[in-house]
């Protein structure tokens, strides 16, 4: 347990990182300096890297986790030059560096998680409850920290607190170190044979996902500022932190004790059908909404039981290489990156009806693909 809890605490320093990196990059890239485009080129960014994580898991199911996460600390380098870049390519290629490396370290981190596959529930709930801190915590700190330093600095904090949280991770690494005598082929087919149909499921639900959370998120922060609550001479992106994170996480710690009790007693696919219905519904309603309605809807935290169950689903539907499977997670969400940065080439969203049309089809998509499967089975 105690090596259990510093492998949460690592994950909740990484989780800081996160946080510090949405939470500003969002408004300054998407509303400051570039536009509404540019956020889902680094939603892109941050999943494209991802592709080939099937072969990592594999990888490291074969070879030793461990080691792979110790390749993960190279990710400080380009995580430093995120913000001190002008070229909006630049900054994009950055992100893409950054999350290929730490995407190993997080792959690495859930894997062990998941192979106690009776008590995933209420582990990943743990875990998720020492992430979910991280990124409520550097919510609130982002925009005063961003403001206070310049940027070389920021990019120093951020890059210095990663590595941290990775050596921590590598330390509180409770799971196995690989399957003995295993072979990279033969783990990407067991884990294919018990995924596959899995599939449709979470790559139309992480592009929905990931559209609408991008929108909203700018449109979160305009919320913010009408709702007139900081004085004219005060920054109002203080405020931001606070509704974008922080009291999401607030708002989402009892939801994942309940999210994890419900696991535990095999209902993940339930879980996993209602909480894309109710995304379904909270992401069509919310920029019909008054700012007050806004944030107040923005808070509900669905989220505990999205990812809860979805690792759930990963976990008891194979029975070992618990590494390839959750990379296999990763490559089906970066995918579903790649998959955004076409349509945003193609059919960028231009107004509201675009985010409506885009946001019912893919998010229909994965409804409709989860209760067909769900039948089948």
């Amino acid at each position: 347990m105690e090596r259990l809890l510093i492998l949460v605490l690592g994950l909740s320093v990484i989780n800081i990182v996160y946080g510090l990196y949405y939470t500003v990059s969002r408004p300054l890239f998407g509303v400051d300096l570039y536009g509404a485009w540019m956020v889902l080129y680094l939603y892109g960014a941050e999943y494209v890297p991802s592709l080939f994580s099937f072969l990592l898991g594999a990888l490291g199911d074969s070879i030793g986790r461990r080691k792979l996460m110790a390749i993960g600390l190279v990710g400080a380098i380009p995580l430093s030059a995120v913000f001190t870049l002008s070229d909006w390519r630049h900054i994009v290629a950055s992100v893409g560096f950054f999350y290929l490396f730490s995407g190993l370290v997080s792959i690495m981190a859930i894997s062990s998680i998941i192979e106690d596959r009776a008590r995933v529930g209420s582990k990943y709930s743990l875990a998720g409850l020492g992430m979910g801190i991280g990124w409520g915590i550097s919510s609130l700190i982002a925009w005063p920290l961003f403001r206070s330093l310049d940027r070389y600095l920021f990019a120093t904090v951020l890059a210095a607190l990663y590595a941290t949280g990775t050596i921590l991770v590598i330390l509180g690494y409770t799971g196995k170190e690989m399957e003995e005598g295993a072979r990279p082929i033969s783990a990407l087919e067991t884990v294919f044979t018990g995924l596959y149909w899995f599939t449709p499921v979470i790559l139309f639900s992480s592009i929905g996902l990931s559209i609408a959370s991008s929108v909203t998120a700018i449109l979160l922060d305009y919320k913010v500022r009408e709702l007139g609550l900081v004085p004219r001479d005060i920054d109002p992106r203080l405020l931001y932190g606070l509704f974008y994170g922080t009291l999401p996480v607030l708002a989402g710690v009892p939801a994942r004790f309940i999210a994890g009790r419900l696991v535990d007693k095999g209902v993940e696919r339930h879980l996993l059908l209602a909480s894309i219905i109710s995304y379904l519904a909270l992401f069509l309603a919310l920029p019909f909404t008054p700012p007050l309605l806004y944030v107040l809807l923005w808070i509900i935290p669905i989220y505990p039981f999205y990812d809860t169950s979805i690792y759930a689903v990963i976990s008891r539907s194979t029975r070992m290489y618990e590494a390839t499977s959750t990379g296999f997670l990763a490559s089906v969400n970066s995918l579903a990156g790649v998959l955004i940065i076409l349509l945003n080439t193609i059919t960028p969203i231009r107004g509201i009806t675009d985010y409506v049309i885009q946001v019912s089809l893919f998010l229909g998509l994965s409804l409709a693909s989860t209760t067909y499967t769900y039948l089948r089975l």
